[in-house]
């Protein structure tokens, strides 16, 4: 069971300690999935796991990066074992789907929001999990298998492309960290 300063928790404890992750879990599945009903089914199962699996987690200050790898991967289990409808993005951009500004009053909020999610997964997932997620990028190459070398690409390369969706110019690699 978890240890905590003060010994072992309760499973009540456990129960609100992992709730109290939902609502970053669900930004997160969403980033993801890019669907809030496929993330809400990804978190819940991700709840049904973390829950299983109790007995290995040993330190509360792992569990946002356990739960975030859960979710991640359930996602990645979804996509596995189903293939879902594709729309095309620049369809949905177009019409301003209003699931993308998800309630943000301000659009330029919104308008990042969909060049994000219109960037390819290989630079939006690490881009989220450094931004949203608040990763480094060692933990973000753990989490996704890479080097922090690669991981430190993807994310230049995120940010050139963010930069030419909003026509500010790339950054040259002479740039770069």
């Amino acid at each position: 069971m978890i240890e905590s300063g003060r010994g072992e928790a309760t499973e009540e404890q456990l129960a609100r300690l992992l709730e109290s992750f939902r609502a970053d879990l669900m930004r997160f599945a969403f980033w993801l999935s890019r669907d809030r009903s496929i993330a809400e089914d990804v978190v819940q199962e991700t709840m049904l796991r973390a829950w299983r699996a109790r007995n290995e987690l040993r330190n509360t200050t792992a569990v946002r990066p356990w739960l975030l790898t859960i979710v991640r991967r359930e996602n990645a289990r979804l996509y596995e074992r189903k293939r879902l409808p594709t729309v095309d993005l620049d369809d949905v951009i177009a019409n301003q789907d209003v699931a993308l500004a998800i309630n943000d009053a301000d659009p330029e909020i919104a308008d990042l929001r969909r060049a994000i999610l219109a960037l390819p997964d290989e630079y939006r997932e690490p881009i989220v999990l450094q931004v949203l997620g608040g990763f480094s990028t060692g933990e973000i190459a753990k989490e996704l298998g890479l080097t922090v070398p690669a991981v430190l690409t993807r994310l230049f390369r995120a940010r050139n492309k963010l930069r030419d969706m909003y026509g500010l110019g790339a950054t040259s690699a002479e740039d770069a960290p």
